[in-house]
């Protein structure tokens, strides 16, 4: 165990010792030792499958441990559920945003723990008593929000807010984020961690767990690196680096520095659209070549999951014209499929998977006729593509049987692929396709989109993340409230600085 302090407080919040986890005889975490102290922020990084959800799991009260001891202040306890560990003081920010979305802010941050007050002998909802602690919270974020205003009108990053401001609520001592700026544009970005190393200054004890390396080397004291299970290091952010991190991680160098070998964008223009508008776009117009990978960065809430939405049919089209292979196309979701065109949606959980069906059955899902025989499935058949792609993928799970939504959320993301993949596509719309995944799963993919397009297919990679559509992108457009306003050559002398530039909404020269 580490003894320097790197907070504000004295002794360790949480401690632990020998830990781990065995499902089934298979041993999923094995003797992990950690520490917090109050006041810093110790961040927890690992591939998907490394053991952090499940370790956060058995503090956060939901898994129990099968061996090792879990110490807060220096005492002994068992995490029996999560309502104990909440009234330790442990509270969690989860990467999915879990808002009822016509339930206003200071409902949503009450919700399951409302205030009450006695009305004519009756508990009656005390609204005053939630508005009133509901805006101290929120004023402690340095920020401003309408606690009446309904949560489907906020923004990704104010829907974070509200739900970090159901955590501080309750007074927490530690708090664990969740990859919490996934979704997350630059600038929400960028605030998002003031926010964060602000509680710290509290005294909260924060544990921080993220992909994004560079967060992770700005905002953390201490950093402990997970694989295959075990614990491989804890170090201090001053002897750290994002190589020794994922060296430590998976043994090569970082993600950041991949960088195709030759573009494969040929004459011919696959995907055309011309002038068009729907309730969020004004007058699109782009080219899509074939064998090109075309990147569209945005912001969130600029306009790039709309351009996806718009060609795959989901959004109504007022006016502008879309064209396939050089004729003219009306959109529907049927005729996408049938022209060839996949859609890997952003959100993997709510849009691209169904949770409680197989990792088969979410692979062979788009299209079932392949496998069906005289009206009857060939189950062997389906069965014999689900493991082809399991491993042509690399996708870690048990077997085509186990259950998608117990996946790591990038072999999840390898799932929805294989799906489209056994289609055949001709163009491929990849909206933030690395979203919260880790660095061997975003290598992996970037080849994938390389190898595809290298086969003739073309991609669109629609992305907040700027680095990732540098180095995988022959062309990147910027969408700013609704409107293309840039094209760049990602070679271009000071590329990321003119594109951000125009992310931001400043002029293009």
């Amino acid at each position: 165990m580490e003894t320097k302090s790197t907070g504000q407080g004295t002794g360790n919040i949480i401690e632990v010792e020998g830990l781990g986890k065995e499902f089934n005889g298979v041993w999923v975490l094995n003797d992990i030792n950690f520490d917090l102290q109050p006041g810093e922020i110790h961040s927890l990084v690992g591939e998907n499958g490394a053991g952090k959800s499940t370790f956060i799991k058995i503090l956060s009260g939901v898994y129990q441990p099968s061996a090792g001891s879990i110490k807060t202040d220096g005492n002994p306890v068992v995490m029996h559920n999560v309502k104990h560990s909440e009234s330790l003081g442990i509270r969690t920010v989860h990467q999915e945003i879990n808002l009822v979305p016509f339930f206003s802010v200071f409902e949503n941050i009450f919700i399951g723990t409302e205030e009450k007050r006695r009305f004519l002998g009756v508990n009656v909802m005390d609204d005053s008593k939630m508005k009133k602690k509901a805006r101290e919270v929120i004023k402690t974020l340095g920020v401003e929000l309408d606690i009446d205003k309904p949560t489907h009108l906020l923004n990704a990053s104010m829907e974070r807010i509200v739900e970090i401001s159901k955590v501080l609520v309750h007074r927490p001592r530690v708090i664990i984020f969740d990859e919490p700026t996934t979704s997350l544009g630059e600038e929400e970005r960028k605030r998002l961690l003031e926010i964060i190393k602000g509680l710290k200054s509290t005294g909260i004890g924060i544990i921080y767990i993220s992909h994004n390396l560079d967060e992770v080397m700005e905002i953390s004291d201490r950093i402990t690196v997970f694989r295959d299970g075990r614990k491989t290091g804890t170090m201090y952010k001053e002897e750290a680096s994002p190589e020794k991190i994922v060296s430590m991680m998976i043994g090569h160098k970082s993600y950041n520095e991949y960088k195709r070998d030759k573009s494969y964008k040929e004459r011919d223009v696959y995907l055309e659209i011309n002038n068009l508008s729907t309730d969020k776009l004004d007058n699109i117009n782009l080219s899509l070549h074939k064998g090109e990978i075309l990147g569209i960065a945005g912001v969130v809430g600029a306009g790039k999951t709309e351009i996806a939405q718009a060609i795959f049919g989901l959004d109504k089209i007022h006016k502008g014209q879309i064209y396939l292979y050089g004729q003219k196309y009306s959109p529907s979701c049927q005729r996408a499929i049938s022209n060839g065109i996949a859609l890997v949606p952003e959100e993997r959980q709510a849009q691209g998977l169904i949770p409680n069906y197989s990792v088969m059955k979410n692979i062979t899902l788009t299209y079932l006729g392949k496998w069906c025989r005289n009206g009857v499935m060939d189950r062997q058949a389906e069965i014999d593509t689900a493991n082809e792609y399991i491993k042509l993928m690399s996708i870690k799970t048990t077997g085509h049987s186990q259950i998608v939504k117990f996946l790591s959320g990038g072999n999840q993301q390898k799932v929805i692929l294989s799906r489209w993949l056994n289609g055949d596509f001709k163009i491929g719309i990849f909206d933030e396709p690395t979203k919260g995944i880790d660095v061997k799963a975003k290598e992996d993919i970037y080849s994938l989109v390389d190898r595809l397009a290298g086969n003739g297919k073309s991609i669109m990679v629609l992305s907040s993340y700027l680095p990732e559509l540098l180095s995988i992108s022959d062309r990147i457009l910027v969408v700013h409230d609704g409107k293309i306003v840039g094209e760049f050559d990602p070679k271009e002398e000071n590329a990321k600085e003119k594109i951000m530039h125009a992310m931001l909404g400043g002029r293009v020269a």
